[in-house]
């Protein structure tokens, strides 16, 4: 454990943060680098300095099927597993600890953190030729730093701070480091945010996004969205808790309506920018990386394939002789929260929803996210009762099948009519880390609207940006009832969230930062058990799926035991 831990704080890091650039370094073994090396005082170019900043780009998460080869939503209330033997189940079943953390990258975070260090340490050794990018280089890197703090704090709470210091690996006060209170983390990475926003590369025009070289590097509109993110996280209720009368928040800070201001207030300005829209064809965000509303996008190798599509389609779909596999199997209760074309829940008894032809006139992003039962794809009906080929309920045809009744679509292409999947951006080859958009600018428009209306109430603003959303949907009418209460519109923009912005490594932090979890998610989830009659018609039965494990110290992340172990100074979040 103590190995570990100095592989975290090293000098070089070049094993862990030179993977991925073999070929660029190969004038020389990787053991043999030095910082003089990196940042040679004889290349104008700063080439090797320039590579050191793009390896820290490359440590920054991704999704689709980064865990156990499935996606974080598995472990929410949208879906599951399909694959019994998944270890996600374990994790479903008994929650994380100490022994057994789940998402676990404090060592990648901090490992980041030191390389940031490490440059801006080094990096005006340098005589760089070009003046602009020896602003640009140490501003990205301390907004590097600031993310990877950011993804720190939204799994362990607040987590230590160290600043600008390079520690040796050897220097006993890395082994004594203490824990800085949330509050103090969030104003160290807001502040951060702010210092280099105006001191990065200028941020692309809507014309000239599609051929910007630099798409994925950090801009002003990426820091202002990730401080949006930060000021969201800090106002809502798992940080910042409704004062309850007689009941005493211990460890929490006293109730601040003007945490919602401020985070209102950071996602206009990115809108007030702008320089982001909402795509008018939606599937456009799978086919190209570069467009109208991809804000933060984690970079890749550019090539396209169609690997994930196989990844998600039924488990009866075998283009070119290739097994689909059908690896997630959303819940009733996700497919319940998309509401009717019409704009109406399900549980309205004026939306015309009928259970006996539940698919029928619904929100047509349903159709875009899910492969339900009796839906078109590659030219067939998907046939998800039982006995159907995507459901065949026989382990010689197919080891997995869904678990609900349901197969995950999001990411995939508009393949309705194809003959073959279309290849898109989501290629998830494990040789190549895959590209992920870590905020779009509907989530931008969706977190000021819940911030706006926790702080005001209800206002046009937040009437207009909501509706933005959904008229691009294709909700008819689109436009919300007048006279919301603030109360009812939480409910529609915590729902829209949860639809537009499903399987994006979203569900999983708003239940805990809006502290749902347990209502949510710790209690039954559901599928749907398909039965085709006599006469062609479906019967549709209600099922359980499984109670997940949840308990209230899984709010937040447990501190590895061997991190703990190494440093006692640490602690370890309450419950673990």
């Amino acid at each position: 454990m103590k190995r570990l831990n100095r592989a975290i704080y090293s000098l070089v890091l070049f094993a862990l943060l030179c993977s991925g650039c073999k070929k660029m370094f190969e004038d020389r073994p990787l053991e043999f680098m030095s910082i003089d090396y990196i940042f040679d005082v004889n290349d104008p170019s700063g080439s090797q300095a320039s590579l050191w900043v793009n390896n820290m780009y490359n440590k920054i998460p991704f999704g689709y099927s980064r865990l156990f080869s499935v996606p974080l939503e598995c472990l929410t209330d949208d879906a599951v597993p399909s694959a019994q033997g998944s270890g996600m189940w374990n994790f479903i079943r008994g929650g994380y600890s100490p022994v057994a953390p789940f998402d676990d990258l404090w060592g990648t975070c901090y490992a980041v953190i030191r390389s940031a260090n490490v440059f801006l340490q080094n990096y005006q050794k340098v005589p760089w030729a070009d003046s602009s990018i020896r602003v640009w280089l140490p501003n990205e890197a301390r907004a590097l730093r600031a993310y990877f703090y950011l993804e720190l704090v939204k799994r362990y709470g607040g987590v230590p701070i160290i600043g600008d210091k390079v520690f040796e690996s050897t220097d006993p006060e890395l082994l004594q480091l203490k824990r800085n209170s949330f509050e103090e983390c969030i104003n160290y990475i807001v502040s951060e945010f702010d210092r280099v926003k105006d001191s990065l590369r200028p941020d692309a025009t809507l014309a000239n996004r599609t051929t910007d070289p630099n798409f994925g590097r950090m801009r002003k509109s990426i820091v202002l969205s990730l401080k949006a993110k930060a000021l969201l996280m800090a106002a809502s209720p798992l940080f910042n808790p409704s004062p309850t009368p007689g009941l005493t928040y211990t460890g929490y800070p006293t109730y601040s309506l003007e945490r919602w201001k401020l985070a209102a207030d950071a996602a206009k300005e990115v809108i007030d920018m702008g320089i982001y829209a909402l795509e008018p064809n939606p599937y456009t965000l799978v086919l190209q990386r570069a467009n109208t509303e991809h804000i933060f996008f984690r970079m890749s190798d550019p090539r396209t394939a169609n690997n994930y599509t196989y990844y998600m389609s039924p488990v009866g779909f075998r283009p070119s002789n290739r097994q689909s596999e059908g690896r997630v199997s959303p819940t009733q209760e996700f497919v319940d929260a998309f509401p009717m074309k019409n704009g109406k829940f399900v549980t309205d008894p004026t939306s015309g929803y009928n259970p006996a032809n539940p698919y029928t006139n619904r929100d047509p992003r349903l159709e875009r996210f899910v492969f339900y039962n009796g839906a078109k794809w590659l030219r067939r009906p998907i046939e998800t009762f039982e006995g159907g080929v995507d459901k065949p309920n026989n382990p010689t045809v197919s080891t997995t099948q869904t678990q609900t009744g349901y197969y995950s679509k999001k990411f995939c292409a508009n393949d309705s009519n194809s003959t073959a999947f279309t290849n898109t951006i989501y290629y998830a080859e494990t040789s190549f880390p895959p590209a992920w958009c870590i905020i779009r600018y509907a989530d931008i428009l969706l977190m000021y609207a819940e911030a706006q209306n926790e702080y005001s109430g209800p206002d046009p603003s937040i009437y207009a940006t909501v509706e933005q959303i959904r008229k691009r949907a294709g909700l008819s009418p689109f436009t919300l009832a007048t006279g919301l209460s603030q109360a009812s519109l939480r409910d529609i923009i915590r729902k829209e969230r949860r639809v537009e912005l499903c399987f994006e490594e979203q569900r999983f932090w708003d239940i805990r930062r809006w502290k749902i979890a347990g209502e949510v998610y710790g209690t039954m989830l559901h599928g749907v058990t398909i039965t085709k009659n006599e006469n062609g018609t479906f019967s549709y039965n209600s099922k359980e799926v499984v109670k997940p494990y949840f308990s209230d110290a899984m709010y937040l992340f447990p501190i590895a035991l061997k991190e703990t172990q190494v440093n006692p100074s640490l602690g370890q979040n309450p419950g673990y």
